[in-house]
């Protein structure tokens, strides 16, 4: 996997070091406590930004000796389907979840609990305050906001604050982080209100377009070189039709004073004021409704030299920009549309939605191919290390479509050579004895393939082979036909024979009725 993606990954796993660390427990937190360790898994409701996940995660961790793995489900990928390992310790966020997702979890949990008890392994499941009634839920209300942001400080002093104090444990946790970060304070209130006051302010006073395309473009490639960002305020404008006055190249102030005017540095382009790009960014979005369309458009056409810089800007604008980007990217630059799409499925704010999306794509026989490729490399790479339950049923659905057979085995390679062997072949096992032919027939193939790339599994691989046709010599019959245009395909000679020595093991009755 890329240093990129190992970071994406690193940036969006559970840290319960942290979290301990800087804890504030609510009320009922042990409530919750003593209902985990009596029943293997409980549901936590409590108000947006009051500090569910946290609270979740130190939950889990307060257990001792489990590995802490968030999960996700929906309606396909359900939570009666989900594997259960030894001593682990789940988190299954539902806060984004559609109602259909919802009430499968209503329905599996009991049974599901039980197979934690079995395995000794736990669960955290954090609903929305409107659905806790459903689930029997713990309700945390928000811890002070004043304890959180004291905790976070760790010991540092700050009186008085730069700022009003804020007033949840999601702002008590930024102000903090702004607090310890930003060395000039008075830059801190100002950040905190992501510089709304000033912006408004600058837009009043600046209502020529070409100022504002200028702001634009520094802002979502900020860190680029200088004149990138000035060709692409030249793109913003020819994008959005301004039809205004255009100067002479050298009239007027030079770039280095045009950036000036707008707040940024030349050279790298950057702000001094923390987060200022980012606020731009939602400002216009937010005021400038009819921008929307021709923006996401000009980001798709600066993929050929700055696609990278814009990963974590196209995820601020949300779901359907982040749809429209991965999908003109997969045609023109598909390792930035996959990079995008990757992210997106991991954030936390829109990765709910994003999976749904990936879901919905994997449905469709008319997705395009170079867009199919995408999803499937994301399935079979980030969110298949995160997501394992969720990537492989997408995977199912791809497999539908013969065109994708080689890309999809390729992804089930990459997930099983990514400590995600036993959950690879778990599935993989499943879609043996499914009816569908195409899943059957890509089951043979990957189980083959890992046989070859994995000789330390290959005994136990060949052997659920042989045992997933279940002595029926009619699918006995199939498997040496799989295997035989899977070796005529350039797979492994040596693998083949030992998977025919196997079907030579079986009753003769049998290897005869498989020869004829």
């Amino acid at each position: 996997m890329t240093t990129d993606a190992t970071r994406l990954l690193e940036r969006t796993r559970l840290d319960a070091r942290r979290a301990t660390r800087r804890f504030v427990e609510p009320e009922g937190f042990l409530d919750a406590l003593a209902k985990l360790l009596s029943s293997r898994a409980v549901v936590l409701a409590g108000p947006t930004g009051s500090g569910r996940r946290t609270a979740a995660t130190v939950l889990l961790d307060r257990l001792g000796g489990l590995h802490l793995v968030e999960i996700a489900v929906d309606d396909e990928a359900t939570l009666a389907r989900h594997p259960v390992a030894a001593k682990e310790g789940y988190l299954l966020d539902l806060t984004g979840a559609d109602e259909a997702t919802v009430e499968q979890v209503k329905a599996a949990l009991a049974e599901f609990t039980a197979t934690l008890d079995q395995e000794d392994s736990s669960l955290v499941v954090i609903v929305d305050d409107d659905r806790a009634a459903g689930f029997d839920a713990v309700r945390l209300p928000a811890p002070d906001p004043a304890e959180v942001l004291k905790a976070h400080l760790e010991g540092t002093e700050f009186d008085p604050l730069p700022t009003e104090p804020p007033t949840t444990s999601a702002d008590a946790v930024r102000l903090a982080e702004l607090l310890v970060s930003v060395e000039d304070p008075r830059l801190v209130a100002g950040a905190f209100h992501h510089w709304k006051a000033r912006l408004r302010k600058e837009f009043d006073q600046h209502e020529d377009v070409p100022w504002r395309a200028l702001l634009l473009a520094a802002a979502f490639l900020e860190g680029a070189h200088q004149d990138a960002v000035d060709a692409a305020t030249d793109a913003l404008l020819a994008e959005t039709r301004y039809e205004g006055p255009r100067s002479h190249p050298l009239a007027g102030p030079g770039l280095a004073a045009r950036l000036a005017g707008v707040g940024a540095f030349a050279g790298p382009v950057s702000f001094a004021e923390p987060g200022y790009a980012e606020a731009v960014i939602d400002f216009a979005w937010a005021e400038f409704p009819a921008l929307r369309e021709p923006l996401v458009d000009w980001l798709i056409g600066l993929s050929a030299t700055d696609g990278s810089r814009l990963t974590a800007k196209v995820i601020r604008l949300g779901t359907p920009a982040v749809a429209k980007v991965v999908t003109a990217w997969a045609e023109s630059a598909s390792p930035l549309a996959r990079g995008l799409l990757a992210a997106a499925a991991l954030d936390p704010v829109i990765g709910t939605d994003i999976r749904r999306l990936i879901k919905d794509w994997s449905r469709r026989r008319d997705l395009s191919t170079s867009l199919s490729e995408v999803v499937i490399a994301v399935c079979g790479g980030e969110l298949g290390s995160r997501f394992p339950h969720i990537a492989l049923t997408r995977l199912g659905s791809f497999v539908k479509r013969p065109e994708l057979t080689d890309q999809v085995a390729a992804a089930l390679s990459t997930m099983a050579g990514e400590s995600q062997f036993a959950q690879v072949v778990t599935r993989l096992a499943r879609w043996l004895r499914e009816t569908d032919t195409a899943r059957r027939a890509l089951a043979v193939r990957a189980l083959l393939d890992e046989a070859t790339a994995q000789p330390q599994h290959r005994e136990t691989l060949l052997n659920l082979l042989v045992q997933a046709a279940g002595g029926r010599p009619t699918e006995l019959g199939a498997l040496d036909l799989a295997a035989f245009e899977w070796r005529r395909d350039g797979g492994s000679h040596d693998v083949h024979d030992q998977l025919q020595a196997k079907l030579d093991g079986v009753d003769p009755l049998l290897r005869s009725a498989i020869s004829s």
